[in-house]
């Protein structure tokens, strides 16, 4: 996850950055299977809006989600990010724009870009409605906000995450971004619980239907034919090319078995994420 408030990671002397075993930074080359896999179903999402756009990728850390905007038409890319060796890192790697900068004091002008991604930044700022604040400002009338957090209603059941001091519930997320934006959607990543008599239960991690004959190994077999993310381990050659990876993920039609693919939110359909998204306009 990219980081907003404590450096996770430093350049040695050719400007790679090395990543600590804390899966705070996705760093393709060391992250986990499912950090890798949701931040690509994230960043592939944020493809789809961002050509011929001016975008902010806020905490954009190694840099390769600024650059799969690059390659995606946006018209210019900027990275900012509170790590100096982040920010050497994805410019060295990437040729990414990329500024020091924190996400409560964002480095740009006013009304200076037309889309702003935020991927798992807000929990980690002290200040996150001075952060948003900041989004808002730099954003043009009627710019683009972007954004993700941990659901803290599921991800809070876990054991408590140090480096993050702001989680929200969905009620929070969406009061603290309706006072600010307009035109607020969610959506979901990672379902934990979905109404038994959903097509999404499917995706689920604790699904009922592992208790029926024969299911769970007739779903591993339609999983691994049609959705390798979710069991097969990571390959040199993946972790490689994130960059095609990103761009082509968001055209695959793997909804029902794929945990990661980003949905609307549906309220009658009782479902819990780990995560949320959101998209929201100034």
């Amino acid at each position: 996850m990219a980081v907003a408030s404590t450096e996770i990671g430093k350049a040695d002397s050719t400007n790679q950055l090395v990543h600590e075993p804390t899966d705070e930074r996705m760093v393709p080359e060391h992250s986990d299977r499912l950090t890798f896999w949701e931040h690509v179903y994230r960043y592939a999402f944020a493809c789809r809006f961002v050509k011929g756009k001016r975008v902010l990728d806020i905490a954009c850390g190694e840099g390769y989600g600024a650059a799969a905007f690059e390659k995606s038409g946006a018209a210019h890319v900027t990275g900012v990010d509170i790590s100096e060796a982040a920010c050497l890192h994805a410019h060295a790697k990437y040729g990414i724009d990329a500024r020091l900068g924190t996400a409560e004091e964002i480095p740009l002008t006013d009304g200076s870009v037309d889309v702003v991604v935020s991927f798992e930044t807000i929990e980690h700022v002290p200040n996150p409605h001075r952060f948003l604040n900041e989004c808002a400002r730099v954003l043009v009338p009627g710019g683009m906000l972007i954004i993700s957090t941990p659901n803290k209603e599921v991800y809070g059941l876990g054991p408590p995450n140090p480096f993050h001091c702001s989680e929200m519930t969905e009620e929070e997320f969406a009061t603290a971004l309706g006072g600010r934006f307009r035109n607020c959607r969610f959506y979901t990543q990672r379902p934990k619980s979905v109404a038994w008599w959903s097509l999404r239960t499917l995706a689920r991690d604790d699904r009922p239907w592992t208790r029926v004959r024969a299911f769970p190994l007739c779903r591993r077999a339609l999983q691994k034919w049609f959705v390798t993310e979710t069991n097969d381990p990571l390959t040199n050659e993946q972790r490689e090319s994130i960059l095609d990876l990103i761009l082509t993920a968001g055209k695959k039609q793997r909804h029902l078995l794929n945990p990661f693919t980003l949905r609307p939110q549906r309220d009658w359909i009782l479902e819990k994420s780990l995560y949320l998204v959101a998209t929201a306009f100034r």
